[in-house]
Order: structure tokens, then sequence, then C-alpha cells
């Protein structure tokens, strides 16, 4: 077998897998937006709105869309770890923030979003790079803290949010540097 025929086959190979995970995932987003209609037949306690499940499609759908944009412009494994668990932390600060708010309820949680906004266009100016990545990453997990800080002087002690979600951008943030460094290896 030649060598264009051996990547042809290569290529149709990964395309399969990748697209029985692509399905696997979709399904599985599906699957826990399913769960509270579930809960809702089985329970009187779990009461989900029209708009609640509307929410939490558009939050799944962003979910997958980061997950997918992951794949597509990270094609190293610590390149695209970083990328998948930074699309997973953000969606985690969006849904627990909407939930119960990270510091309370009050307007210091806009802050997190600015935050998410920001990265997001930096991230794209970089095109997604993992340098520039680690660099984002480690941003986000100070600029956290920093609201934590914030919060602490404007009466609202409650670190446990800020702290957590610090300590997963710096693994972010360590993932990415770890892919950084590969490619310079790999490039020198």
């Amino acid at each position: 077998m030649n060598d264009t025929a051996s990547a042809t086959t290569d290529k149709a190979h990964n395309t399969r897998c990748t697209n029985g995970w692509r399905i696997a995932g979709w399904g599985a987003l599906g699957a826990l937006l399913a769960l509270p209609a579930i809960a809702m037949q089985l329970t009187g306690e779990v009461q989900w709105t029209t708009s609640d499940f509307i929410a939490a499609a558009v939050m799944l759908v962003l979910l997958g869309a980061g997950i997918e944009l992951g794949f597509h412009f990270c094609r190293e494994g610590l390149h695209r770890a970083g990328a998948v668990l930074s699309a997973f932390v953000a969606f985690l600060t969006i849904w627990i923030d909407i939930a119960v708010g990270i510091i309370g309820d009050g307007p210091i949680n806009l802050a997190f979003y600015a935050m998410l906004l920001a990265a997001l266009v930096a991230a794209i100016l970089a095109r997604f790079r993992a340098a520039a990545a680690m660099w984002i990453a480690a941003t986000l997990g100070f600029g956290q803290l920093a609201v934590g800080l914030a919060a602490e002087l404007g009466g609202y002690p409650d670190w446990f949010g800020p702290v957590f979600f610090a300590a997963w951008w710096a693994l972010v943030a360590l993932l990415f540097g770890k892919a950084a460094a590969e490619h310079k290896s790999t490039a020198a």
C-alpha cells in the first residue's frame, strides 16, 4: 500500500472514530437536558419552566460547540485537553452563577461573565494558540481571585467560588503551557 492510500485510510478511520465520539457527546448533552423532564414526571420537587429548558438547551449547545471548536482548532493532546477543559470550566461558571450565584446573588457576579467574554475574544484574536491560551487562562484564574477580593472588600465574604474556579483555570493554564512547550520542542 502506498503512502497516499495509507493516509487516506487513516483519515477515514479517524473520521469514523471522531464521528462516533461526536454522536456520543451530543447524545450525552441531549440526555442531560432530558433529565429534568424525566424528574418532573417522577416528583413534584422538580419544576422547570419552558424558559428553564430553553436556557439549559442554549448552554448545553454552547458547551458542545466549545468542545467541537477545541477539537477543530487544537490537534495535539494537551492543547486539545486544555481547550475542552476550558469549555467545561466556562460552562460551570455560567451554570453555577445562574443557579445559585458564585458570590451570592449580587451584581459582582457580572465580573465572571465579563472575564469569560474577554477571554473568548482574546483566544480568537490569538487564534487559539497554546502559548497565548496559557496566559489567558492564568489571567482568568487571577481575575477570579481579584473578584473574590473585591467581594471581600465590598462586604460579601465568599471565597469558595473564586478559589474553586481559580484552581480550575490554573489547571487549564498548566495544560496549555505544557502543550506550548511540546510544540516549541517539536518545532525546534
